[in-house]
């Protein structure tokens, strides 16, 4: 494997991202072996990939390069059940608050 990578679009979370990129990497090589284990495979990198992740949602927060939104997208392409409720919450609250003013 060569020593390769895509930087991460920040560069404060670049190193992050090379940790967990040769961590999943090396993980990968041994999942995709035919003596893996994989009924008992967990993600080692599960964590080094959260701290990644939090580094560049905290910056994608704060510094919303292309007007990234990270709830749209949160709702447009992961569409979690927690997003699904806010949802209704907050259509039952506008339905709430029309009814009110039209009276």
């Amino acid at each position: 494997m060569s020593d390769r990578h895509m930087s991460s679009i920040f560069p404060e979370c670049d190193h992050l991202k090379q940790i967990y990129d040769k961590c999943f990497t090396e993980f990968f090589q041994k999942f995709i072996t035919p003596n893996y284990r994989h009924q008992y495979a967990v993600n080692p990198c599960e964590r080094l990939h959260d701290v990644y992740k939090r580094c560049v949602e905290e910056r994608l927060a704060t510094q919303r390069p292309f007007e990234i939104d990270l709830d749209e997208i949160r709702k447009e392409y992961l569409n979690t059940d927690d997003d699904k409720l806010k949802d209704r919450q907050n259509n039952q609250k506008t339905n709430s608050e029309n009814k009110c003013s039209s009276s």
